[in-house]
């Protein structure tokens, strides 16, 4: 199937409306590591507002994906056991020492993935210099609403970017089917659900699509 440009441009819209990073969103207890590290998200979007460098940026890059597998792992995991967890709470007799044997489950598994992420937050801040710390620590003051604000707009300006190029496709008569399927498929999922790391990361791929084939 051909797409058109008509048929991709919405996600101008989503990019308008992409919610806040989870930075806004004020913890329901309190952290007893508040202010101390940073969530890899808020150190990944707002890498060239702190300057971070080459070399920086390659070593928090290889920190995240040695961390992801095992993370995902986890969560996977975590969801499973709380699952079972609420099945055994469920029955009509409830089985005190098997319930209590899963909760252990449960927790083990939720202190594992605690100890996962902040150890990545302790290596992620170790990269960073004391002055991009304290950028950091401004930028998260006000929730990272500039910071959203920032990425929205970096996000549009990709998104009409691809629509230049889509246009000097169509004009060609090029087939825009692959760049069509990404937008639909990838780029618009991801910007319904906020996911602004990965949704720049797939319009960075169709971008490079766009450049190779006007070569």
């Amino acid at each position: 199937m051909k797409h058109t440009i008509k048929e991709t441009l919405f996600v101008l819209l989503f990019a308008a409306s992409l919610p806040l990073l989870a930075a806004d969103k004020p913890a329901a207890n309190k952290d007893p590591f508040a202010g101390a590290f940073f969530p890899p998200e808020l150190v990944l979007l707002a890498r060239d507002q702190i300057g971070m460098t080459p070399q920086q940026r390659e070593a928090f890059r290889a920190l995240v994906e040695k961390t992801q597998p095992h993370s995902e792992e986890l969560r996977v995991k975590l969801e499973r056991e709380t699952d079972a967890l609420a099945t055994l709470a469920k029955q009509e007799r409830v089985d005190e020492p098997a319930i209590l044997a899963q909760l252990d489950k449960v927790l083990d598994t939720e202190r594992e993935l605690k100890h996962l992420h902040i150890g990545l937050m302790v290596a992620v801040r170790n990269l960073l210099t004391p002055e991009q710390q304290t950028k950091l620590r401004e930028i998260a003051k006000d929730g990272g609403a500039q910071l959203a604000e920032a990425t929205r707009k970096r996000l549009s300006d990709k998104v009409a970017q691809v629509q230049a190029g889509m246009q000097e496709w169509q004009a060609s008569g090029r087939d825009l089917s692959a760049v069509g399927r990404t937008m639909e498929e990838k780029v618009k999922p991801l910007l319904d659900a906020g996911n602004a790391i990965d949704a720049e990361a797939q319009l960075d791929r169709v971008l490079e699509m766009l450049k190779q084939g006007a070569k």
